[in-house]
């Protein structure tokens, strides 16, 4: 996930993790890479925590989590909880985090944790840390459901007659941006471009192309932005996406987010289909993670159309919400809440896709087509 900014790429909040992880980084780049397809992004609660937590794959270089049981979704009461660390030196404690507190705690020394936990009926975020002499790492967080979901709609609703349309954003000639150091990958690169009214392929005669090409685990992202104050709260978001076949089997996420800058707060809708663990991944903003929810999401079949919808909404002045998505007609509720994080940038609307490489570095070119985006 990349916070991005008109104004901006790496400042405010990020601007501490981001000099910190710089030392991290040169370390994880060398050797580590591997250890991407095995954990996720996940960041502190805490700055104590930054450099365990501020880099995408691993919190040092010499240590890095699978979480390999429970899976997210629904599960029963009791879960059993299975990770393993991998590290140059010996694991010397584990911590099992159930909604951001400690659920279990071991100074056991052992590179793999079996340990059951027991959690009571509703939404549970589920995280794991390890331990060496000398550094630490987090695992992906889980969405975690136990018992009965809380509502929810599967279907999209029908926008009011007066809701503003931006129709063939992918047509547009101004305020498109790329960068892949903003992307947060393990490896940057300067090779990637954006090419617009694409007749072949297309949905609607003119689709936009996206590529990026690197070395393992380089992120590329492309951002549309829309500067000015909108007071919208409903945004129905619909496009399509096409992947060729080297993309479609090689690449390890793509990610859809729409953002409102209002007054001083963020409101970051990030989504992404990572393809490498097999889920849809939603954004907490204000602790800068990932959340791994139950909703699967297997390889795309290659070029073929697809078509994505999601509707979100900005509930208040601290808080967003993932109603509804809609994969090729497939809808899933989702009545998922987070809270923002302030910003300095200037009002403004947005949307972005970013494209992430996995450990072969194959290139990625994606092509995106009628492109809309409906707010009331």
């Amino acid at each position: 996930m990349s916070n991005f900014s008109p104004e901006t790429l790496k400042t405010d909040r990020r601007g501490l993790l981001n000099s910190i992880a710089e030392v991290c980084l040169s370390a994880t780049r060398q050797n580590r890479n591997h250890l991407l397809a095995l954990a996720k992004s996940s960041f502190p609660l805490g700055l104590v925590f930054a450099c365990a937590l501020a880099l995408p794959c691993a919190a040092h270089a010499s240590v890095s989590v699978w979480l390999q049981s429970p899976k997210p979704g629904v599960n029963p009461n009791t879960v059993h909880v299975y990770a393993t660390a991998y590290s140059d030196s010996a694991v010397t404690g584990w911590i099992i985090y159930v909604d951001d507190a400690i659920a279990y705690r071991t100074d056991e020394i052992s590179d793999t944790l079996s340990q059951n936990v027991t959690l009571s009926n509703g939404r549970h975020i589920l995280y794991v840390r390890a331990w060496t002499v000398d550094s630490f790492a987090t695992s992906s967080t889980l969405m975690i459901q136990v018992g009965p979901p809380p509502p929810s709609s599967s279907s999209l609703p029908t926008p009011p007659s007066n809701a503003e349309i931006l129709s063939e954003i992918q047509n547009t000639s101004d305020n498109w941006k790329a960068c892949s150091q903003c992307a947060e990958g393990t490896n940057d690169t300067a090779n990637y471009w954006m090419a617009p009214y694409q007749s072949h392929p297309s949905m609607s005669g003119s689709s936009r192309e996206l590529y990026a090409d690197g070395l393992p685990w380089t992120n590329v992202l492309f951002i549309k932005s829309m500067p000015g104050t909108s007071s919208a709260t409903h945004f129905l978001w619909d496009f399509w996406v096409y992947q060729d076949s080297v993309s479609a089997a090689n690449i390890w996420s793509s990610e859809f987010d729409l953002w409102q800058l209002l007054g001083g707060e963020e409101y970051m809708i990030g989504s992404q289909c990572d393809f490498g663990d097999g889920y849809w991944d939603t954004w907490d903003s204000a602790n800068n993670r990932w959340i791994e929810n139950g909703v699967t999401c297997p390889r795309w079949a290659a070029n073929t159309w697809h078509h994505i919808q999601w509707y979100v909404e900005r509930i208040n002045s601290t808080q967003y919400r993932y109603d509804t998505l809609v994969v090729d007609g497939h809808g899933y509720g989702f009545n998922q809440v987070w809270a923002v994080n302030p910003t300095t940038w200037s009002d403004a609307v947005g949307v972005q896709w970013q494209l992430d490489q996995s450990a072969n570095g194959d290139p990625i070119h994606e092509w995106i087509d009628e492109v809309k985006l409906t707010l009331w």
